[in-house]
């Protein structure tokens, strides 16, 4: 087997195991079995689950990163195309929910926010740094979280109309900050 299939058995039979064991009772010896191969197998990729959960997070977030380099290139909508993203992904989404680990994802996404905020507001490389930092949190976080709330219920809401209902709350607090 090549290095890439092997990783890829991996990481699938992690997710697979989150649908029903919480992530902190996963074991890498499960994961090894589940995987087809021995845990020194394993051992060889990762140091533990979590570097194989952030592994997963990675290969996600890179090609979420290639289709907004794309929007950006073509100008684009850049939000629906991240709703489109998380749809596609709903189930790696709704089990980092499930096992509280949005955060891991969240933090894995704020580095391709930040490069759409620079791309669409040029004045943001006159921010100081603080402010910046705080400007990304609340973006991507707002969005994100109506995205995990979307996906959590189940909605059967398209993209683009969750695109219109993140545009109406950011709207509405305009006017009640206004």
């Amino acid at each position: 087997m090549k290095l890439d299939e092997i990783e890829d058995y991996i990481t699938k039979s992690l997710l697979i195991l989150m649908k029903d064991t919480p992530f902190e009772k996963i074991t890498m010896e499960k994961v090894a079995v589940k995987a087809g191969v021995s845990r020194r197998t394993i051992y060889r990729y990762f140091d533990n689950k979590l570097q194989i959960l952030d592994t997963i997070f990675k290969n996600i977030v890179d090609n979420y990163a290639k289709k907004i380099k794309d929007d950006l290139n073509s100008h684009g909508n850049v939000l629906v195309t991240s709703f489109e993203f998380i749809l596609d992904n709903a189930d790696v989404f709704i089990l980092a929910y499930k096992n509280n680990l949005l955060d891991n994802i969240t933090m894995a996404i704020k580095e391709v926010v930040k490069d759409i905020v620079l791309h669409q507001n040029k004045e943001a490389k006159n921010w100081s740094k603080k402010y910046f930092d705080c400007y990304i949190s609340f973006t991507t976080g707002g969005i994100y979280r109506l995205l995990y709330e979307w996906l959590k219920t189940g909605s059967d809401k398209n993209p683009v109309e969750v695109f219109d209902v993140y545009k109406n709350v950011i709207a509405d607090l305009d006017k009640s900050f206004s």
